[in-house]
């Protein structure tokens, strides 16, 4: 090390940085992968402190908190060397998820990068929490035959509905997309016999419910109507039923518009801000419509999210929407938080006036 003996004063500093770094230690490759990685990320990290072997700090390339994301490339974890975390928004694991949730890279593409070695039945997933994919059955074909009538006369009630069409408006659920949708209006409350409907009768559930309101059908490319969900509108003082109503019989699942294969996607809770959205973005991201804040992904949902550059969570300015956040960011540490800067979700600040397109596109 005759070179390191020449330095004057002032370079120690760098040659104690160098040691750390890995320079002079056999095997630089195990130690500083995560490094190369965030080079690749365009992150550019500085060494700023000796803890664990070495600590680099950077942006962060989810939130972009400056000077918050730390690198330690050197520590050794559970199933690889390396880990970071951002003290901004919390994401953190080791280098074969930054791999694959920073830079994109396949789960088992990025456990060969880093050179790990994983059992067999690890290389499914690396979320500590699993995701339990429900299988997703259609309706009867009793209940697609009613329900396709039914969309199609509640389809016709809405259009009459001049002022109800009008508030729509207001909310950029335009009569454009009302009609591609067959959004309609179910004028009285009614109970059908759920054989009628092609359902199992029980005690608990003896009578399938169709209350008056906002009909919002999910229809799939051949036409079928698989979901019903009604947006009640009579709710008095005290009210505990839900405002939304799944009607029973539907298909499970979350609703997806514009094309999978869009970079961009966008996370909503229901399915006016997800029409309203379509209207205006459909070309440039994909959306996720959750229909309940509470509710998990599903297969299809998970793959899309995971393989999103952007995944932006629209949530509800409320308490619910905070923690639809916080279960979506704990399955997919790249989404950000991206509640509307006005009004309580996107409906109300198109309604307050917000350029919805502008704003998303500008995040």
């Amino acid at each position: 090390m005759d070179h390191v003996d020449n330095v004057n004063n002032g370079d120690w500093t760098h040659v104690f940085e160098i040691f750390l770094h890995g320079h002079y230690l056999d095997g630089r490759e195990n130690f500083m992968i995560l490094l190369d990685l965030a080079q690749q990320a365009g992150l550019n990290p500085k060494w700023a402190a000796g803890t664990g072997g070495g600590e680099y700090h950077s942006p962060c390339p989810v939130c972009g908190g400056k000077d918050r994301f730390f690198m330690q490339p050197s520590r050794q974890m559970r199933n690889c060397r390396g880990s970071y975390r951002c003290r901004q928004c919390g994401i953190y694991g080791d280098t074969i998820k930054f791999a694959q949730m920073i830079l994109k890279y396949p789960f088992k593409e990025a456990v060969e990068i880093v050179g790990a070695s994983l059992p067999d039945n690890q290389y499914h997933s690396i979320f500590r929490k699993k995701i339990a994919f429900i299988t997703r059955p259609m309706p009867p074909a009793l209940w697609l035959k009613n329900a396709s009538n039914l969309v199609e006369i509640s389809h016709r009630h809405l259009l009459d509905q001049s002022p109800l069409l009008a508030d729509l408006g207001l909310r950029g659920v335009s009569l454009e997309v009302i009609k591609k949708h067959k959004l309609g209006w179910i004028k009285e409350s009614k109970f059908y016999a759920r054989d009628s409907w092609g359902l199992d009768a029980n005690e608990a559930h003896s009578q399938l419910w169709m209350p008056k309101g906002l009909l919002i059908p999910s229809i799939e490319n051949d036409s079928s109507v698989v979901r019903l969900k009604v947006r009640r509108c009579d709710i008095a003082a005290g009210d505990k039923l839900p405002r939304y109503v799944m009607i029973s019989g539907s298909m499970g699942g979350m609703i997806i518009l514009g094309s999978i294969h869009n970079k961009i996607a966008v996370v909503v809770g229901s399915e006016l801000d997800a029409y309203a959205l379509r209207h205006l973005v459909a070309q440039t991201v994909s959306i996720i419509c959750v229909g309940g804040s509470s509710k998990n992904p599903d297969r299809l949902t998970d793959e899309l999210a995971r393989k999103a550059n952007t995944l932006l969570i629209c949530r509800d300015n409320d308490v619910a929407g905070e923690k639809m956040f916080t279960k979506w960011r704990a399955l997919y540490p790249h989404a950000k938080d991206a509640p509307t800067p006005v009004g309580k979700d996107i409906g109300e600040a198109i309604e307050q006036g917000l350029n919805i397109k502008e704003w998303l596109l500008n995040i």
